[in-house]
């Protein structure tokens, strides 16, 4: 992990969030960062709409932000070492994939065997929640523990 704080990470973050405004992207905070776990091993983030690898690839090799990229991954470096990760997802799935991508993995991994999960539409997380029967649940609560008796055999 870079050598840079927490308050660099944030900043950073922030320059991505406006590069995205400005491209006019929905794009969101997601990943361990999401849940306020720190350190975290990358920058993550979440994307409306789906752009085909070889579009990442020209985006992320022509923004100034970033001093390297991984082809065909969503991956990128910026040049103070901060790691970054974009997921994406159409909006009728949104919902879904910012649980998902917010984890932790085994409180995801609940989540996905209640009945409900993938039910689509779900533009937002409340919706996503509701589909699979329970009332929204912030990202810094989610453990599985807070799950027992709700999941259905």
């Amino acid at each position: 992990m870079p050598v840079c704080g927490r308050d660099d990470w944030l900043a950073f973050e922030a320059e991505v969030l406006s590069w995205a405004r400005a491209s006019g992207w929905r794009l969101e905070r997601t990943g361990p960062l999401r849940r306020n776990v720190w350190p975290v091993p990358r920058l993550e983030f979440l994307r409306e709409g789906v752009l085909p690898p070889e579009s990442w690839d020209l985006l992320l090799g022509s923004c100034a932000l970033f001093v390297s990229y991984e082809p065909g991954r969503r991956e990128a470096i910026s040049s103070e070492g901060i790691p970054v990760k974009f997921y994406q997802v159409e909006k009728t799935a949104w919902g879904f994939a910012q649980i998902a991508h917010s984890g932790p993995a085994d409180w995801v991994a609940c989540c996905r065997d209640l009945p409900g999960w993938d039910v689509l539409p779900a533009e937002t997380e409340s919706a996503a929640f509701a589909r699979i029967g329970l009332a929204t649940i912030p990202p810094s609560e989610r453990r599985p523990d807070i799950l027992l008796g709700i999941k259905t055999e």
